[in-house]
């Protein structure tokens, strides 16, 4: 091996090494906030200020904390009540926002450049400040305090992102594809189901995970639409364990939050294959 070649590779080693430290760390920092919210869930810690380096390893780990918010509140109510309303939530996005979108890539109608801005415009909104109009209107119809009025109000918010999020995926789909499919025989709505649909499925999984996660994590709205105990959801449930109980129980709460967790991870899973198509897109590019 000549001079340059050893040098090169020294260089090359090096910068090997350099992404290997930096990947190292930032699965570290990555990690470690869901390690210590684990670990902390095991480990009674009776106030902030005992929480020490030592506390990374309990020395004897307990369960009690999943024990009591499991069998010593209504966890399970509160989790069943945010998986309908993620549920409700997550099928209404799918279709408002798969229809609209298709319709706004695919179709010439009047007035869709001027329809494409508002939308996009619209997403620049936050979610909170539409809890009030939101409110009064539903509060009009008496679907306040109910799973009905959540849902749709949770959809007409999420619709309108996945809407743009549609457009903008399915105007990367060549229209070949649907020609092909025409000339085969099929008309438009066996293309839309059998061709298009099928090819869209890394930006309804998306879509999926962010109406979910929307719904599923929301407190905002849930705590203005329901009045009743027995609608409360699981965010709800966790400020009331936290405040309304007046419990500092630490471990109560970062157990509350790895159980809360589970939904999410299972959903991140069942999703995943599609999800990394859409990463490795770098999202959903205008």
């Amino acid at each position: 091996m000549n001079r340059y070649s050893l040098k090169y590779a020294l260089i090359n080693g090096v910068r090997l090494a350099v992404s290997y430290i930096i990947l190292v760390i930032t699965a570290v920092i990555s990690i470690f906030p869901i390690y210590y919210i684990i670990i902390t869930s095991l480990n009674p810690i009776p106030t902030l200020a005992s929480i020490t380096i030592t506390s990374l390893l309990p020395e004897k780990p307990s369960l009690g904390a999943y024990y009591y918010i499991i069998f010593r509140e209504p966890f399970i109510l509160w989790l069943k009540n945010s998986l309908i309303l993620s549920s409700g939530t997550v099928a209404i996005t799918l279709i408002i926002a798969f229809i609209t979108g298709a319709a706004l890539s695919r179709l010439d109608i009047p007035g869709k450049r001027t329809l494409i801005v508002t939308l996009y415009v619209i997403t620049f909104f936050p979610f909170v400040a539409t809890a009030l109009p939101l409110y009064l209107l539903f509060a009009s119809l008496h679907l306040i305090n109910s799973y009905i009025g959540l849902i749709l109000a949770y959809s007409g918010g999420t619709s309108i992102f996945s809407a743009y999020l549609v457009k903008i995926f399915i105007d990367k789909i060549p229209r070949d594809y649907e020609e092909a499919a025409l000339i085969d025989g099929l008309n438009r709505l066996e293309a839309f189901f059998r061709v298009l649909l099928p090819m869209a499925k890394p930006i309804i999984a998306f879509i999926a995970l962010i109406a979910f996660m929307g719904a599923y994590t929301d407190y905002a709205l849930a705590n203005a639409f329901i009045t009743s105990g027995n609608l409360w959801t699981l965010t709800l449930g966790m400020y009331y364990l936290a405040f309304v109980n007046r419990a500092t129980l630490y471990n109560v709460l970062a157990a509350f939050a790895v159980l809360m967790g589970v939904p999410i991870f299972i959903v991140f899973i069942a999703f995943q294959k599609y999800l990394v198509q859409i990463y490795a897109m770098g999202g959903v590019k205008a």
